[in-house]
């Protein structure tokens, strides 16, 4: 649904966005992490057509973005990263405006707006005046006027900055709605740990580059080269402790505590080593009561980008 193809992005000397590729299906939360200044904004600025750029393709079902921008526009939804209200509107005015922008007529306009603020919970909001809200409920009217002509592609910038934890979570649970309806969200956040139970991929920028990308879970996987083991027993045993320091392929990362009941560790063997650990503790007589591997997560991947671990 969206196919960004050696994108570049000059401003005079500066290179913004060098070189970048990767596409979003149809249907699919991708989400593009980086740190300040990596160029996800101006990727997403390009890719809705308020920017050119210098070099590359973009292409929006097939629409060239750089050819045909008036029929990508009306494919997009786009929120910025900073809430622009106009603060001498209401709510609902605010947002019917784009939806008379976009061509609705007056009973379309009303019936559409009923919707997006019922999706962003801000019926009890739509006759105040935008000037009088929170920069969190600003944040929702932005997406409901993002909303509001039913595009099928979502492009949102930080989209869950200043909300509360509940509205966070309203926020996830409407975007997996919408993707579960076919809509295809691109969407940048720093808060990694909502991109985690998000998105289905992800693209991790440095520098204008293009450092990871692909399927979530595989890419965290594929990344991750060794597994940590959380262990917990139904009292101490410290013949475990003895055990796993002397196991080639187990590593502890601080002082060991004989006495502790919660044991974590790192483990470079694959699952069938893992299995055999287990069984091999189990003969030993240590009283497991829980043995998993936590799952690897974006944060990690992204502190050893950051670190210039994964490349």
């Amino acid at each position: 649904m969206i196919e960004v193809r050696d994108l570049k992005v000059y401003y005079g000397d500066n290179v913004a966005v060098d070189g970048l590729s990767f596409e979003v299906k149809k249907g699919e939360v991708y989400g593009l992490i980086g740190p300040n200044g990596a160029g996800k904004t101006t990727t997403i600025k390009a890719i809705a057509t308020l920017l050119e750029p210098t070099y590359g393709e973009i292409l929006v079902d097939g629409i060239s973005a750089l050819h045909e921008p008036e029929n990508v526009r009306g494919m997009l939804g786009y929120m910025p990263d900073f809430p622009p209200v106009y603060d001498d509107l209401r709510v609902d005015e605010f947002v019917e405006l784009f939806a008379s922008a976009y061509g609705a007529t007056l009973e379309k306009r009303n019936t559409d707006v009923d919707r997006c603020l019922a999706a962003t919970n801000l019926e009890d909001k739509r006759k105040v005046l935008c000037k009088t809200l929170s920069r969190g409920m600003k944040q929702r009217a932005l997406l409901a006027k993002t909303l509001v002509h039913d595009p099928p592609v979502l492009l949102l910038d930080e989209p869950a900055a200043n909300l509360d934890p509940k509205a966070r979570i309203d926020l996830r649970n409407l975007l997996k709605r919408l993707a579960r309806d076919g809509k295809t969200i691109l969407v940048s956040s720093h808060v990694l740990t909502e991109l985690q139970d998000l998105c289905d991929s992800i693209g991790i920028m440095r520098e204008g580059k293009m450092v990871i990308n692909g399927n979530l879970q595989e890419v965290v996987e594929r990344a991750t080269l060794t597994k940590t083991i959380l262990m917990e027993l139904l009292h101490p045993f410290p013949q475990t402790h003895g055990f796993l320091i002397a196991h080639p392929s187990a590593h502890f990362s601080g002082e060991v505590d004989e006495s502790a009941t919660l044991i974590e560790f790192t483990f470079d063997g694959d699952n069938e080593e893992v299995a055999n650990l287990l069984r091999a503790l189990v003969e030993l007589g240590a009283p497991v009561k829980s043995f998993h591997e936590r799952k690897a997560d974006v944060e990690s991947l992204f502190l050893a980008v950051e670190s210039g671990e994964q490349s």
